[in-house]
């Protein structure tokens, strides 16, 4: 998982609307079924693909394509433009779940995955160590990626607590779940053989291997 620069706001007015609440110490409104229908909704999720580059924060597959998610798409009020239905796949997701329930909308634990990927975290313990947002956050120090078996594995280097700790989470996170590996092994491949281009998904793989 790379770093994710989440400091980049393109959705203004959503960003202002947080501020205050937690200026003002109050909870936010209930994250819910609907929360899709929510007026920050759209705003949210597509200045996260901008700052993901359209992928997975955790698999690094591709959800979005780039034209959607370019900064000519918002307005200068800070709201995005186009209309989102079936452009594409994953959804929010809230890294520290106990969070969700009274601050549902708070920018630093919200991150867009892989729809399967996060039902599969679900509602499961998390540790900030593998949180691409988090500050120092660098997957060359936690992380190794065996070419053989496409599976991410913790850094040899790390003492064995903290190899145990980065084991879990590559397991919560679903990173080396079985539908993600063969993708993974073939895009590398590809930009192995083929170091010119420019990796579509999957780039911290891609330039383990490289």
């Amino acid at each position: 998982m790379k770093k994710i620069d989440k400091s980049i706001i393109l959705s203004t007015a959503y960003k202002i609307w947080v501020d205050n609440l937690e200026t003002l110490r109050l909870d936010h409104p209930k994250y819910d079924g609907n929360a899709s229908k929510f007026r920050f909704y759209n705003d949210i999720v597509m200045n996260l693909f901008h700052c993901q580059n359209g992928l997975c924060a955790y698999t690094e597959q591709q959800l979005c394509p780039e034209a959607f998610y370019q900064t000519q798409n918002w307005n200068k009020q800070g709201k995005y433009l186009k209309q989102t239905q079936k452009v594409y796949q994953g959804e929010l997701d809230h890294f520290d779940e106990s969070l969700k329930a009274k601050k549902g909308w708070l920018w630093e634990n919200l991150l867009i995955v892989d729809s399967d990927t996060n039902n599969r975290k679900g509602t499961k313990k998390v540790d900030s160590l593998l949180n691409p947002d988090r500050k120092g956050y660098n997957p060359s120090l936690l992380l190794e990626y065996n070419q053989k078996t496409g599976m991410f594995i913790p850094n040899r280097k790390l003492l064995p607590n903290r190899q145990k700790r980065v084991k879990n989470m590559l397991e919560v996170l679903g990173i080396n779940h079985p539908n993600i590996l063969d993708k993974r092994k073939i895009e590398v491949q590809r930009l192995i053989l083929f170091p010119s281009l420019t990796p579509k998904e999957f780039p911290t793989a891609v330039e383990m291997s490289i």
